[in-house]
């Protein structure tokens, strides 16, 4: 899965000449946090909700509001926006892009092909994407093997009982136990009847630490 998968196309964008109190309305208006700032069709910065509340003076001040309105009026994105953000391109992997905004602390990337802005994902459309490749959404049960040595033919086991069973796999995901030098799957099934499959897990000789069927409206995931 790639940035270009899950990113807003052709969002909306002001210059660095756009005064701050025009920002806060187009996000207010469109229900947007964040703002790509292109000056002649170069990306130049990024502005974000918390950047103008920022920019507002501290209620602290002894300045008038008559005062406040007037330098807000005034001032403009450009001294309040985060220069030279961080971009990636639409062939970005998304996990590639996950690990760099947990890295730097980021919450939105600007996409950028041939230096022209196409479009931004936000830590939103992350997860947003993560729901539904871990099958969240979907009615289910969950299966949890543990003691696992990585060796593929454990995996092709699994995945030949799950077949057997013709259910559906709504995601599978692998975790390593460096304290235990083993690994653990964790599967979630389109089935509400997880017993018959657990029970050929079991007698294949892995190791079932929790089963479960879940319904999506409830939460229990």
């Amino acid at each position: 899965m790639r940035i270009r998968d899950m990113m807003t196309k052709n969002p909306i964008t002001v210059d660095s000449n756009t005064y701050v109190l025009d920002a806060q309305k187009i996000m207010k208006e469109n229900n947007i946090r964040r703002l790509p700032v292109v000056d002649k069709g170069k990306l130049v910065g990024i502005v974000t909700k918390h950047d103008l509340l920022e920019a507002s003076p501290s209620p602290a001040t002894s300045l008038s509001i008559h005062e406040l309105n007037y330098l807000l009026s005034k001032m403009t994105v450009k001294e309040i926006m985060k220069k030279n953000p961080v971009t990636f391109n639409p062939d970005t992997p998304f996990e590639e892009a996950l690990r760099i905004g947990q890295e730097k602390k980021i919450g939105s990337f600007p996409v950028v092909d041939k230096g022209k802005l196409v479009g931004i994902a936000t830590e939103s459309d992350i997860i947003r994407f993560l729901t539904g490749a871990l099958g969240i959404r979907e009615e289910g049960s969950r299966i949890t093997i543990e003691g696992l040595g990585g060796k593929l033919n454990d995996l092709e086991t699994i995945i030949s009982i799950v077949n057997q069973h013709e259910t559906i796999i709504l995601s599978m995901i692998s975790l390593p136990r460096p304290q235990k030098k083993d690994w653990m799957i964790a599967l979630r099934l389109k089935t509400s009847n997880p017993d018959p499959i657990v029970k050929d897990f079991k007698k294949a000789g892995f190791n079932v630490t929790y089963s479960a069927w879940f319904r999506c409206e409830t939460g229990n995931i």
